[in-house]
């Protein structure tokens, strides 16, 4: 067989390989628009002592009426960033297909109160194995002011290897000393 065709052979066959994964269902596909409750997803936070009360500073996730991408309910997320430091999320576990590496694409949108050029905080996420239990762990991000009003976020995010369980996570993260409020819905996770 002739170099050129032999080439053109291996690109083909790596183009269908290819193609067949990206044709393969997911393994995962979920939707979250509170409507309904929580639906298996766990709150959680890694935030320090507030100096003035020695305990940690003020924070919540709650259910909401107050804004909605879609439907009428959303999560409300608030935190107390005066002390400069703080991360709050939600987090759900997965059941996945064991031993193998996977592909984590997470989309959700927050509403901001405000459009800011100054970083006020971020907008964060996690795929892995282990719960996340602290703000380090939180290693995708972006900013969280880019638009008054709602606004999508897109994580895609490798796990290598896990033992047929998956946490994924989202959240918010201090970057400036104020008060924090946002609002989360339409979460969307699929796993390949």
């Amino acid at each position: 067989m002739a170099p050129q065709a032999r080439a053109a052979l291996i690109v083909g066959l790596s183009l269908l390989l290819v193609g067949c994964d990206l044709l393969t269902p997911p393994a995962v596909r979920e939707y979250q628009s509170f409507e309904i409750g929580w639906e298996g997803w766990q709150k959680g936070s890694d935030v320090p002592q507030d100096p003035n009360t020695n305990r940690p500073v003020a924070w919540s996730i709650e259910l909401s009426t107050a804004q909605a991408k879609a439907g009428y309910g959303s999560a409300r997320f608030f935190l107390d960033g005066r002390q400069d430091s703080g991360t709050i999320w939600l987090a759900k576990l997965f059941t996945v297909p064991k031993g193998r590496p996977l592909i984590v694409n997470l989309s959700f949108y927050l509403w901001s109160p405000e459009r800011s050029d100054t970083l006020r905080a971020h907008v964060v996420a996690y795929a892995g194995a282990l719960m996340p239990v602290e703000e380090a762990e939180f290693t995708h991000r972006e900013p969280a002011d880019k638009t008054k009003g709602w606004r999508r976020y897109q994580f895609t995010m490798p796990v290598s290897f896990t033992e047929g369980e998956l946490w994924v996570a989202l959240g918010i993260s201090v970057a400036w000393e104020t008060l924090l409020e946002y609002f989360v819905d339409e979460i969307r996770v699929e796993v390949r």
